[in-house]
C-alpha cells in the first residue's frame, strides 16, 4: 500500500514559483440563497454521474449543491460539518456534496468541455478542492480505503493529453468549533500540444479504494495558464497600497508600473479593466507597456490588473497570466449623512454623527468649531440652538456641505451676582423667567418657591436655585450671600422728641445693638458728635418751623453702617393746661379731656373725681384722655374735680388741680 501512494503522490506534478492567469475554466457552483442553507439547483446534463437531490443529506449516489453541509449532522454523526466552501471569500458559495457508493468502475465526479480555446505550448494548471466528509470516529476508523481521484485533459476528440491522481483524501482534522472544515486543493499542470485549442476535463473517483470514507464535499473546478509572476504598484506609493482615490473634480490621473519575471520567448503586455467589481474583464486598447495611467473625468471604481503572454498569444486571454489586482475609485461629491440628538434641555450633552466621508469640518453657534465625525458639546445652553455645518471631504479630496439644525429646551438659569451684606440687611434674590423655581436653603429665604425671594441669612450661605421650563427642562444656578459681622448692628435714638419756641433744650443716647466702633451724631442744629451719651442740645425755633430731623450713624468692627432717624416736633406753645369744660358728644370739637401741650412733662399722672369723691379716670400719658364715660356709661352734665402731677423739664416737680364741667 506504502508503494501505491508514493507512485500516486510522484504523478500528481506541478510548476513551482509559478502564477496563474484569469480562469480558463472555473466552475464554483453557483451562490447559495442568503444565510439559509438551502439546496441549489441541479447541474447541467452530462457533467456528473451522481444522481441529483435535493436533500441537504443527499442518499447514497447521489449529490446536491448547498453551501454547507447539514448543521444537523447526516447520518447519525457520520458526516463532519464543512461551513463555507472553497471560494472563502465568497458569502455563501456553494459547494457540491457527494454520498458515493461502492463501484467497480470509475465514478465520474465531475466531466465538462471548455468552451475558450487554449494556445498550443502554453502550460496549464487544472485543479479542484475537495474534502472527505465521513466522521472517523464514526465510519470504519482503522480503514486505509480512502477516496482518490484521476485528473484527466484530453483533446476534443477525446485524447489524453495529461493524467494525474491524487493521494488518498484522508479524513481532516478536527476543526475549531466556529471555523468547521475547509476544504483541501489538489492540481495538475499540463502543457498544450500543437494543433490542440480545444480540451476537455474529467475528474474521476477511483472504485478500487473507495469502500469505506467515500463521501466527500467537491468544489472550484478551474484551469488557468501557468506562466511568470507578476506585479503591478502605484508610482510613488508604498508596496502595500492597493486602493488609490482621487476626486473627479480635478481631472487627475493614477500613474501605475508593472513587472513580469522572465518566462516567455518573446513576451507581451496588456493591461485590463474591470468596472464591476472583478466578476468580467476587458482590456484596455493601447494599453500594452508596463506603465499605464488615465485622466479621470467622472466618479466611478476601477480594478486594474497587468496581463501577460507571449507575443504571438496575446490576443488570447486565456493563454496569459495575470497581475495582483488594484483598485482606483474616483469619488464624486461625497454622500453623507449629518444628524443630532436635538431637540436636548439645556445643560444636557447636545451630539453630532456625521458618516459617509473621511475628514469633517463643523462650525456652529457659540463659536461651535470640531474636526471630528462625532463632536460633542457636553454641557449645551440656549445659545447653542441654531444650524450647525458640516464641510466634508471624501477619500479622494472631493468637498460636500451639509447642515443640521438644532434646538435646546429649557432656560439658562443666572441666579445674580455674589453679594456681602451686613447681617440683617435684606438682599432681594432673583432668576431667570420659568415655569417653577425651588431655592435651597430655605433658611433665611422669604419664600423657596418664587423668582424673587428676600433672602436675610444669619451667616454666610449659599443658595442654588432651580428652574423648571415649561417644557419640563431643568438648570440649576447658585448665589454666595456672605454676611460680614456676626452680630446684627442696629442704630437706635433715645430722647426728647419735642421742642417749644423760641429757644429749647433736648438730651439724646445713643440706644445702638451691635459690636460698635464708631458713631457719627448729626443734631440738625448744626451740631454734631460722636459720644454714646453727647452733651445737651439747644435749638432756636419759630412758629410753623417743620420737624427738626436728628441722626446717627454707627459702625461695627466688620466695617457694617446703620443710620437711626429721630424727629423734633416743633410746637408753638408749651404751656401745660387742662381745659375748664368739654363736650364728649363725637363732633370732633372737645371731645376728651386731658392736659394740653404736655410734651415735655415726665412722670406725669392725670386723674378726674367726681362730686361724690370717687375716681372716674386716671391716665399716666398726656395723649390718653377721658372720653366722659364711666365703665362705659356716659356721665351726666355736671362738674369734676382733675388733679395733674409731673415733672418739668428742670427736674421740679409741679401739682396742679382744678374743676371740669362736663356739658351734655
Amino acid at each position: 500500500m506504502k508503494r501505491i501512494v508514493i507512485a500516486l503522490l510522484m504523478s500528481f506534478v506541478y510548476t513551482a514559483n509559478a502564477q496563474l492567469g484569469a480562469p480558463v475554466y472555473l466552475q464554483n457552483f453557483g451562490q447559495g440563497i442568503g444565510t439559509a442553507v438551502l439546496p441549489g439547483p441541479p447541474l447541467a446534463a452530462g457533467l456528473t454521474s451522481y444522481t441529483y437531490s435535493d436533500q441537504l443529506c443527499p442518499p447514497p449516489g447521489s449529490y446536491c449543491l448547498a453551501r454547507r453541509t447539514n448543521v444537523n449532522s447526516c447520518f447519525n454523526n457520520e458526516w463532519i460539518d464543512i461551513r463555507r466552501d472553497d471560494d472563502y471569500d465568497m458569502d455563501f458559495g456553494n459547494m457540491m456534496i457527494v454520498n458515493s457508493i461502492a463501484s467497480t468502475t470509475k465514478k465520474i465526479v465531475y466531466a465538462d468541455t471548455v468552451a475558450a480555446s487554449v494556445c498550443p505550448g502554453t502550460t496549464y494548471r487544472f485543479g479542484f478542492a475537495t474534502y472527505n466528509l465521513d466522521n472517523p470516529l464514526e465510519v470504519c476508523p482503522n480503514s486505509v480505503d480512502l477516496p482518490i481521484f484521476h485528473m484527466n485533459i484530453m483533446d476534443r476528440n477525446g485524447n489524453l493529453i495529461r493524467h494525474a491522481v491524487t493521494p488518498q483524501i484522508n479524513y481532516g482534522p478536527v476543526a475549531p468549533p466556529d471555523q468547521g472544515y475547509r476544504l483541501a486543493r489538489y492540481w495538475m499542470d499540463f502543457v498544450v500540444p500543437a494543433g490542440v485549442d480545444k480540451i476537455q476535463l474529467s475528474i474521476e473517483l477511483d472504485p478500487t479504494l473507495a469502500r469505506c470514507g467515500d463521501d466527500f464535499a467537491f468544489d472550484r473546478v478551474f484551469i488557468s495558464a501557468v506562466g511568470p509572476t507578476a506585479s503591478i504598484w502605484y508610482d510613488n506609493e508604498p508596496p502595500t497600497t492597493f486602493i488609490k482615490s482621487l476626486c473627479y473634480q480635478e481631472n487627475g490621473s493614477v500613474p501605475m508600473s508593472g513587472m513580469v519575471g522572465a518566462y516567455y520567448g518573446n513576451t507581451s503586455y496588456q493591461w485590463q479593466q474591470s468596472v464591476d467589481s472583478g466578476l468580467t474583464w476587458s482590456d484596455i486598447p493601447g494599453a500594452t507597456a508596463l506603465q499605464y495611467s488615465t485622466v479621470y473625468t467622472a466618479p466611478d471604481s476601477f480594478l486594474y490588473r497587468l496581463s501577460a503572454g507571449e507575443t504571438f498569444n496575446i490576443a488570447n486571454p486565456a493563454c496569459r497570466v495575470v497581475s495582483n489586482v488594484i483598485r482606483v475609485n474616483v469619488d464624486g461629491p461625497p454622500v453623507f449623512t449629518v444628524q443630532s440628538n436635538s431637540p436636548v434641555c439645556a445643560g444636557s450633552p447636545l451630539q453630532f454623527k456625521a458618516e459617509g466621508a473621511v475628514s469633517y469640518t463643523w462650525t456652529g453657534p457659540n463659536g461651535f468649531y470640531d474636526n471630528i465625525a462625532q463632536p460633542h458639546i457636553y454641557f449645551s445652553s440656549l445659545r447653542d440652538s441654531g444650524v450647525y455645518r458640516v464641510e466634508a471631504v471624501s477619500l479622494g479630496g472631493c468637498w460636500g456641505e451639509d447642515s443640521v439644525r438644532v434646538r435646546i429646551n429649557g432656560i439658562d438659569v443666572d441666579a445674580g451676582p455674589d453679594t456681602v451684606i451686613c447681617k440683617g440687611e435684606p438682599v432681594p434674590l432673583f432668576a431667570a423667567a420659568g415655569a417653577r423655581y425651588e431655592w435651597s436653603p430655605s433658611t433665611g429665604l422669604s419664600s423657596s418657591f418664587t423668582r424673587q425671594p428676600i433672602a436675610r441669612p444669619e451667616s454666610s450661605t449659599l443658595y442654588t436655585v432651580t428652574v423648571t421650563s415649561a417644557d419640563g427642562c431643568q438648570d440649576t444656578a447658585q448665589v454666595q450671600i456672605r454676611v460680614r459681622n456676626a452680630v446684627t448692628l442696629k442704630a437706635a435714638i433715645d430722647g426728647i422728641s419735642h421742642l417749644c419756641i423760641t429757644y429749647d433744650s433736648a438730651s439724646f443716647e445713643d440706644k445702638s445693638s451691635g459690636v460698635i466702633t464708631k458713631r457719627w451724631w448729626d443734631f440738625g442744629n448744626g451740631q454734631t458728635d460722636t459720644l454714646a451719651k453727647p452733651a445737651m442740645q439747644y435749638y432756636s425755633t419759630y412758629p410753623g418751623e417743620p420737624d427738626r430731623i436728628v441722626r446717627l450713624a454707627v459702625q461695627d468692627t466688620a466695617g457694617c453702617v446703620d443710620t437711626a432717624y429721630h424727629s423734633l416736633e416743633v410746637h408753638d406753645n408749651c404751656y401745660i393746661a387742662v381745659p375748664s369744660a368739654f363736650t364728649p358728644n363725637g363732633d370732633g370739637k372737645n371731645d376728651l379731656l386731658g392736659p394740653t401741650n404736655a410734651f415735655k412733662a415726665r412722670d406725669l399722672t392725670f386723674t378726674v373725681y367726681n362730686r361724690a369723691g370717687q375716681k372716674v379716670f386716671e391716665s399716666r400719658d398726656y395723649a390718653q384722655r377721658w372720653d366722659g364715660r364711666v365703665g362705659g356709661q356716659e356721665q351726666n352734665t355736671g362738674v369734676f374735680v382733675w388733679l395733674l402731677t409731673y415733672t418739668d423739664t428742670l427736674g421740679k416737680r409741679i401739682l396742679q388741680r382744678g374743676t371740669v364741667l362736663l356739658i351734655r
